[in-house]
């Protein structure tokens, strides 16, 4: 990533220690969100900013953290969730299949990783082909039920790199 938190490209290189103060700050966040994650809370922008306020000590507009940042934590709140709840969620459902629709909750409680109006995106998603949410876990849920049947490792859907996916099972 040659991206700083703060400056974009173009910003000169943060040094270790403001790095592993800005990693603290993301993962105190990312903990906060977690309490509204295991209350079964949905996480909108307000509660997102006001958690990233609290542990940055500055709001967006300070340039010490960004939106970017801010989606990135709520995925770490998520990757904390599944670490802690995970294995019982899985057993409880019985099969990765069983479990998408719990993921699916999950998934309702967190932002959309967008900062336009609601207009905005209602009119957006008439304009251009996009699959709805059935449609599109139905190639995760063949994805996770082929990895299911190998013996417990690291999981990554090929097409989420980067993302909550790559968890141990």
């Amino acid at each position: 990533m040659t991206e700083s938190l703060t400056g974009g490209a173009a910003a000169a290189p943060l040094s270790m220690r403001a790095a592993a103060s800005l990693t603290s700050a993301a993962v105190r966040a990312a903990r906060q969100l977690l309490t509204d994650l295991e209350c079964g809370r949905r996480i909108d922008a307000a509660v997102l900013r006001s958690a990233m306020e609290a542990a940055f000590g500055a709001s967006d507009a300070a340039g010490i953290w960004n939106w970017k940042t801010a989606y990135d934590v709520c995925e770490a709140a998520t990757v904390l969730f599944l670490r802690t709840f995970g294995p019982a969620m899985r057993a409880k459902a019985g099969s990765t299949a069983a479990m998408l629709p719990i993921l699916a909750r999950i998934a309702n409680c967190l932002p959309a990783h967008t900062r336009r109006s609601e207009d905005s995106q209602r009119f957006n998603s008439r304009r251009r082909f996009r699959l709805g949410s059935p449609h599109a876990t139905q190639p995760a849920s063949r994805r996770l039920i082929a990895c299911s049947s190998r013996p417990p490792g690291p999981v990554c859907l090929p097409s989420l790199p980067n993302s909550p996916a790559a968890l141990w099972y």
